[in-house]
């Protein structure tokens, strides 16, 4: 990619930045979705020595706070793995900036594919791999190699888009009814600032996006027990949201009451599955 596009698309993209609307999507996502879990899990692992890694991590966004939220548990290493190098040496950077500044624990950065991890068999205690999966072909290969480096008995933790959200699926079917008018009139902008930049990045978008029923099976085919479905947010955020506030306002408010409903899961955009692996395997 050019100087010219990248920075093009980095101005874009930072949309994403001052976006109210989608600050609600982060929050509940890595606050909620991978933080809380992650807190929960280190709480009952019960021996003090435990490594969790974050699996195409960026530059350390959600990993980073991750780490704040458990930084009180003790004896824990902190590992975060992408393909791309640049982001990588950017999260390190900023790990030596909060062990200078702030004193905190170091976070380690790998460059690595996840098809073929650079780790040894069995060293990992938990595993973050947060909206990542559905950007491989083959994703089912993946996860036999994270089964590979997950201690018998450890964590791993997925979020994934959810194609049964069914604010998602209403609209795409009234845009279909109006031949694309909804789009152009309360969509405008979303795909033009969220899409191209990760397709110009790693030269694809969603390419694996499928139903809890398909990602539970391959899970369970490689060896890991699903013992928990986390609902995430209801929205991504973006142009829309942001210009109607009492819808979006609406919809934030009315959040800790929808993770209560029976049908909970279908106003979810994404979705977090736990997954325990089997002790002898």
């Amino acid at each position: 990619m050019s100087d010219k596009d990248r920075k093009k698309w980095l101005m874009k993209e930072s949309y994403f930045g001052r976006s109210w609307s989608h600050t609600f999507y982060k929050w509940k996502c890595s606050q909620i979705m991978l933080s809380k879990t992650t807190r929960r899990v280190l709480l009952n692992i019960p021996h003090k020595s435990r490594r969790v890694i974050d699996l195409g991590c960026g530059s350390g966004g959600n990993l980073f706070e991750v780490f704040d939220v458990c930084s009180d548990i003790q004896g824990v290493q902190w590992f975060g793995l992408d393909l791309n190098i640049r982001e990588v040496l950017f999260g390190a950077r900023r790990s030596r900036f909060r062990v200078d500044e702030w004193k905190k624990r170091a976070v380690n950065f790998l460059a690595g594919d996840l098809l073929h991890l650079p780790l040894a068999d069995s060293s990992m205690d938990m595993l973050l791999c947060s909206e990542v999966l559905e950007h491989l072909p083959e994703p089912y290969l993946a996860i036999a190699e994270i089964v590979r480096v997950l201690k018998p008995g450890a964590y791993a933790f997925f979020t994934t888009p959810n194609p049964n959200n069914l604010v998602e699926r209403l609209g795409f079917a009234i845009d279909k009814m109006t031949h694309g008018a909804l789009k152009r009139t309360f969509w405008k902008g979303q795909d033009e600032i969220s899409a191209p930049p990760l397709r110009a990045e790693v030269g694809f978008g969603h390419v694996s996006v499928y139903p809890y029923r398909v990602w539970r099976a391959w899970l369970e085919k490689a060896g890991l027990e699903v013992i928990r479905k986390v609902r995430g947010p209801m929205i991504f955020g973006g142009p829309f949201f942001d210009q109607h506030h009492f819808i979006t306002g609406l919809i934030i408010a009315l959040d800790p009451l929808l993770n209560r409903l029976p049908f909970r899961f279908l106003l979810s955009i994404n979705l977090g599955i736990l997954c325990r692996k089997h002790t002898q395997h």
